[in-house]
């Protein structure tokens, strides 16, 4: 009985934890389905919905470009963190060489550095190069900021494998880029998806440099929010509609790949 109660009692405080985690989420996509008029009254639950918002948002504001756009700056970045950081993660775990240490605390270091602190810098080098406003740019911030991270977890990933099977690869006549290919890599596949999930969260979420760097040309839907500010005042309804339109690429991924990310993050 006392066991039953206990159980119920865990439950019942992850559940609530849960609820209010998704309170947030669930108040958006309510007032994405609410009328103009109806989002006077936050507070009211029975009401028709209707897709004025999404329509809006989608036919005059262009949501899909900015989707276009996003998904194509995110996933050139998680391909280039994951090659990289697999590479350079896979090298500082197998090889030992001078000031080892040393280059490892560089790696990290850039991941700790305050990324609002190279806002102008970034934006420099956009002017003198004549980036502004591209997919270069973009890219070169996010891989900036996320193959560092990618490096230290393929890193760890790699101290998990056993040596010795890509030495018995190697004996049996596999080069060392064949071992890795063929023996370890299969291994690290759970690791491989978890980094590449995280690197695509962290560039999608991004918003501060993407309102720097760019403006007419490409288009993330991090910053589209800021279009829905207007003499009226801010179009809630739209917004609203934007969060859940930006939101369901990033809930979609996680349930696909949900078996691999609590993998490889444990």
């Amino acid at each position: 009985m006392k066991r039953s109660l206990k159980n119920f009692g865990g439950y019942f405080w992850l559940s609530l934890a849960c609820l209010f985690a998704c309170f947030p989420v669930l108040f958006m996509v309510v007032t994405s389905l609410k009328t103009r008029a109806m989002l006077y009254e936050p507070a009211r639950i029975l009401f028709e919905p209707t897709l004025m918002n999404y329509e809006a948002a989608i036919l005059q504001y262009g949501v899909t470009s900015y989707l276009k756009d996003s998904l194509i700056v995110c996933a050139i970045n998680v391909l280039i963190c994951v090659i990289l950081g697999t590479i350079t993660g896979y090298a500082l775990h197998r090889f030992t060489f001078k000031r080892q240490n040393l280059i490892v605390a560089g790696i990290l270091s850039a991941r700790v550095f305050p990324s609002i602190a190279l806002v102008i810098p970034f934006y420099l080098i956009g002017i003198f190069l004549h980036l502004l406003d591209t997919y270069t740019i973009i890219i070169i911030v996010f891989v900036t900021f996320n193959l560092p991270f990618s490096v230290v977890m393929m890193r760890g990933f790699f101290a998990n494998i056993s040596q010795d099977c890509e030495e018995a690869a190697m004996m049996e006549g596999c080069s060392r880029f064949g071992a890795l290919v063929r023996v370890v890599l299969p291994q690290l596949k759970t690791g491989i998806f978890a980094t590449a999930i995280m690197s695509f969260l962290t560039a999608w979420n991004e918003f501060t440099y993407v309102l720097f760097l760019t403006s007419s040309k490409v288009h993330m839907i991090s910053t589209a929010v800021v279009f829905f500010k207007t003499e009226q005042g801010i179009l809630w309804g739209e917004v609203s509609a934007l969060g859940v339109i930006g939101v369901l690429p990033v809930i979609a991924l996680c349930f696909l790949t949900q078996r691999y990310l609590v993998r490889g993050i444990v």
